[in-house]
């Protein structure tokens, strides 16, 4: 069952399913909240003024290029392309988080009892991106899981990476001790801007997430994923599974979130392709070519 309801400026859908209940807003395409028997399982704020206040992309969409690109720059087509540089001179996740996508007014409608799906016009040049493109993100409940699913074209070639950046608290005030398990094959080496330098290392000492082991640090590490269950994190009440066709696992531990939330109140697990892809040719292929349709997904499954 879905409902809407108006808040300033933007629609809002909620979502039931079973035990679980999800509100989405156009504003971001945000998850705004996610109860599971009444408890509540996201950060997020009661007003759209919460999320135009913030800048840690709580429950929004970010886009059009998930993480980091080093320099702020690329080249395409012998083109070079210079981006907007928001995080020192580099580009977080698309670029000015003022005009980011989890800033933007999205056009959303319900698709059938269980589904809302939204759309954005990108235009040519948004934020510094080639071609003109058109997204669109589908979220899905069902009685034990959200589903997303991510679909763009683009009039020109370009490099599209969107994903969500949701902040699970799982009901716990802070998710330092919860127990993450992540199935990958090793994670990045990064510089101290967090652009990756090539390496993949192993999963070793502090990174050694092949078998559960308790968060005991900050992390905003990237983890090359081996297979589509990506990772599993476990609290004393609930277990999160999550579920991608994107090759990487962005994990932060909300070192430095705002909006009166403490540090760790929260941790995003990002699905995407690795930071800097386009100017890593040996990274896996994210360009989307004119007219060619992207199509990714995730799943975040509750026990």
């Amino acid at each position: 069952m879905i409902t809407e309801r108006d808040l300033i400026g933007c629609r809002c859908f909620t979502i039931e399913n079973g035990d679980l209940s999800l509100t989405v807003s156009e504003y971001g395409a945000t998850a705004m909240s996610l109860t599971r028997d009444g408890t509540e399982l996201l950060l997020g704020f009661d007003s759209i003024r919460g999320y135009e206040k913030s800048e840690s992309f709580i429950g929004g969409i970010v886009g059009r290029w998930a993480n980091r690109i080093g320099g702020a720059a690329f080249e395409l087509d012998g083109k070079r392309f210079e981006l907007c540089a928001n995080e020192g001179a580099n580009c977080l996740h698309g670029g000015d988080s003022g005009k980011g996508w989890n800033k933007r007014l999205w056009s959303g409608k319900a698709d059938g009892d269980v589904s809302v799906c939204f759309t954005l016009n990108s235009p040519d040049g948004d934020n510094g991106f080639p071609g003109a493109l058109t997204a669109c993100v589908e979220y899905t409940l069902m009685p034990d899981r959200v589903r997303i699913d991510f679909s763009g074209v683009s009039d020109a070639d370009t490099y599209f990476c969107p994903t969500s950046h949701i902040y699970f608290s799982l009901g716990e005030k802070n998710i330092l001790g919860a127990e993450m398990q992540i199935n990958a094959t090793g994670h990045l080496e990064v510089d101290s801007g967090l652009i990756p330098t090539g390496r993949i290392l192993p999963m070793e000492g502090d990174f050694d997430f092949s078998s559960p082991r308790q968060i005991a640090r900050d992390y905003d590490d990237c983890f090359v994923l081996d297979g589509a269950h990506a990772c599993t994190v476990r609290t004393s009440d609930i277990t999160l599974k999550v579920f991608t066709d994107y090759p990487a696992l962005q994990f932060y531990t909300g070192t430095y979130l705002d909006g009166g939330y403490a540090p760790n109140a929260g941790f995003a697990v990002e699905p995407e392709f690795f930071p800097d892809t386009p100017n890593r040719p040996e990274f896996p292929n994210a360009l989307l070519r004119a007219g060619e349709k992207f199509t990714k997904y995730l799943e975040f499954v509750f026990e």
